[in-house]
């Protein structure tokens, strides 16, 4: 018969192991590259929340190498300036995640 505290140690050493294969904790804030675009109307003022549309980046990952951008026209991520100025349309933002909201800084 198995005395019950050597089944506890048992189920301690194997958790233990569990813990050591899963994956570290990701580090770091969210962030999204974004390209800011018009809904309804487009913002006039610089600190206010503009509408962007994620961009997917491509191309092969090598030294000096161009990069292509597409963005989904077909989805809206509200994020607000915090910066100076005034984003043209089109502008290519860093989008960070900051207490449930998207956030972006641009100062020309």
């Amino acid at each position: 018969m198995i005395d019950g505290r050597i089944l506890r140690d048992r189920q301690a050493d194997t958790l233990a192991l569990v813990d050591k294969l899963s994956a570290p904790p990701q580090v770091g804030s969210v962030a999204v590259l974004a390209q800011t675009k018009a809904v309804a109307t487009y913002p006039g003022v610089a600190s206010a929340f503009f509408a962007c549309a994620p961009i997917e980046v491509d191309g092969p990952e090598t030294e000096g190498a161009a990069a292509t951008f597409t963005a989904d026209a077909s989805r809206t991520i509200y994020a607000l300036n915090l910066g100076t100025r005034l984003p043209p349309l089109g502008t290519k933002v860093i989008l960070h995640a900051c207490g449930g909201r998207w956030t972006f800084r641009f100062d020309g």
